[in-house]
């Protein structure tokens, strides 16, 4: 009679991130169910959510009204109660692992990581103004504001960074825990998990090589850090930050449609973009060395 093998310890602050989904109380290929019922739930949600909106009011073609931002942002946070309820129900992961090893947000290094999020963000907003780049297609430096401007705006500062939390909860969150229960090597869950983000975002022709590398760069930051880390912390930090300045800024110049549904991206600007992920990734690597939290299971700070 063979020996059974030894249940893999899952408790809080003594697994790595992307390992946390290697639950002994149910088979790894789970993941693979888990993630295809989140994406169905995801898209039934967003049937319903944009059947209201469009009831209540259609957006003409190439514009979004504060109606159709929020029906978007809406539709994307719903990935975060679906990612915690199929993790926790189908895989039989404890509660609070999706969002670090220390079972849940920790809300000390996810304020430090915010602000550094935002003044970098500022910081290539100024060298875009200033530097003249041309922007992505659509988009524009200056002229009127939106129709809409404060209910664009309020939605943005209410509901993008939950938004961007969604996405990340799904991606660099079950997606990445996912991968890390089919595939041991830490390369091959970045790599994966970074790529499908890219592509779910659009792939040719439906955005152009530039945007692709722009978003695929992001995708990579995020989930090193996801790794390095310990959780979702920085993730979501840089995700909010970069899509609440970029709505506001749309807001202010008319171009919340254009921002939306960007389609292709200049060199110039994906070279900012690019420059400016990898100063976020330094600088959040920086306070979370200082906080301790670079180490595989690190508990503090919650």
């Amino acid at each position: 009679m063979t020996m059974p093998t030894k249940a893999r310890d899952v408790t809080p602050g003594r697994t790595r991130y992307q390992d946390l989904l290697r639950v002994p109380e149910a088979p790894r290929g789970y993941v693979v169910l888990g993630a295809l019922t989140i994406l169905v739930g995801w898209m039934l949600a967003t049937v319903i959510i944009v059947t209201i909106q469009v009831s209540i009011r259609k957006d003409p073609e190439g514009t979004i009204s504060w109606l159709g931002l929020l029906a978007t942002n809406l539709s994307l946070i719903v990935l975060i109660p679906l990612s915690m309820l199929v993790a926790r129900k189908l895989n039989r992961q404890p509660p609070g692992l999706l969002s670090s090893v220390a079972g849940g947000l920790r809300w000390r290094p996810l304020a430090w990581f915010a602000l550094a999020a935002i003044v970098i963000e500022l910081l290539a907003l100024v060298v875009v103004q200033v530097g003249n780049i041309e922007l992505a297609t659509g988009e524009r430096h200056g002229g009127g504001a939106a129709p809409d401007v404060i209910a664009v705006i309020v939605v943005t500062l209410l509901t993008s960074t939950f938004q961007a939390a969604g996405e990340e909860y799904y991606f660099r969150g079950y997606m990445l825990q996912a991968m890390g229960a089919l595939a041991r090597s830490t390369v091959v869950v970045v790599l994966t998990t970074s790529i499908l983000f890219t592509m779910a975002h659009g792939i040719w022709p439906w955005q152009s090589p530039a945007l692709f590398v722009d978003r695929l760069a992001f995708g990579l930051v995020a989930a090193i850090l996801v790794v390095r880390t310990g959780g979702l912390e920085a993730g979501i930090a840089g995700h909010a930050a970069n899509n609440v300045v970029t709505f506001v800024f749309a807001a202010l110049t008319n171009s919340v449609g254009a921002s939306l549904g960007v389609k292709d991206a200049p060199w110039s600007l994906v070279t900012v973009d690019v420059l400016k992920f990898a100063a976020f990734g330094a600088a959040a690597l920086w306070i979370a060395g200082r906080l301790n939290l670079t180490s595989p299971g690190v508990k503090s700070q919650v």
